[in-house]
């Protein structure tokens, strides 16, 4: 190999080496200019939409509860089936039909014949507990109902108020699935307002939803209670319900 074909070939090598330096190089910058290209063109503001209404209740649930003890049997049934008549005929009185008003079955304990306990020791034998439930859309009947109690107690009955706050009507909102449209409506127009507000500040304009989240849906009782759980206290018949979603906008 002679000493002009080493100098060429190490020449070639050099202008191939510089030209693939050279490539890398606008390769990266171009692959920088699309990166940020992208994020520009796909920036987000995250906001959460606010929305509470107050509406009422459409449904109430009225458990009067019953209880008698003694040590005869027989005058611990008499008792409950008497009480039993008063309050339905008090029920009646205030203008319940038949359909709004369900018996619950009667349950009979024998203090001597549990398994547990000292039973010798207990005062009266035999405890007997019954109920009487009444559900009805008719929340302002039942509100005055409940204020008109002391017949009930004139006639010397006494609700049993141990098992689930008997003597205080529960009141509930069973359409609450047909407002979850409307309320997740209006939570979103008050982010996309804020959203837009956000974005008039920082000179861009607002896209479309990217992401959303429902968030919680909660509901207050006037005395501000949290209602929102299963089992919670629904004792007053306003309620307030709040929805926080969170929204993902593009900006523009």
């Amino acid at each position: 190999m002679s000493l002009y074909q080493d100098r060429s070939e190490v020449t070639a090598a050099v202008i191939m080496g510089f030209c693939l330096i050279i490539g890398l190089a606008a390769g990266g910058w171009f692959v920088g200019k699309g990166m940020a290209r992208f994020k520009s063109d796909t920036r987000t503001v995250t906001v959460k939409g606010l929305v509470e209404r107050e509406v009422k209740s459409d449904q109430a649930i009225w458990t009067l509860g019953l209880r008698r003890a003694s040590d005869a049997l027989a005058d611990a049934q008499q008792r409950v089936s008497a009480d039993r008549d008063a309050v339905l005929a008090f029920l009646k009185k205030q203008g319940f039909t038949d359909a709004e008003v369900e018996r619950q079955p009667t349950k009979t304990v024998d203090k001597l014949a549990r398994d547990f306990g000292q039973g010798q020791s207990e005062r009266f034998r035999y405890v007997i507990t019954s109920a009487i439930v009444v559900k009805t859309a008719n929340v302002d009947l039942v509100r005055s109902s409940a204020g008109a109690m002391e017949e009930l107690l004139k006639a010397g009955v006494i609700l049993d108020t141990g098992n689930e706050g008997a003597a205080n009507p529960r009141f509930v909102v069973s359409k609450f699935n047909a407002l979850r449209p409307q309320l997740l409506a209006e939570a979103t127009r008050n982010a996309r307002e804020i959203a837009t507000q956000f974005a008039a500040d920082s000179g861009a304009t607002v896209g479309v939803i990217r992401s959303a989240n429902q968030g919680n849906i909660q509901i207050f009782g006037t005395d501000g209670n949290d209602e929102s759980a299963p089992f919670s206290a629904t004792s007053t018949p306003a309620k307030k319900i709040r929805v926080v979603s969170t929204f993902e906008f593009e900006l523009k």
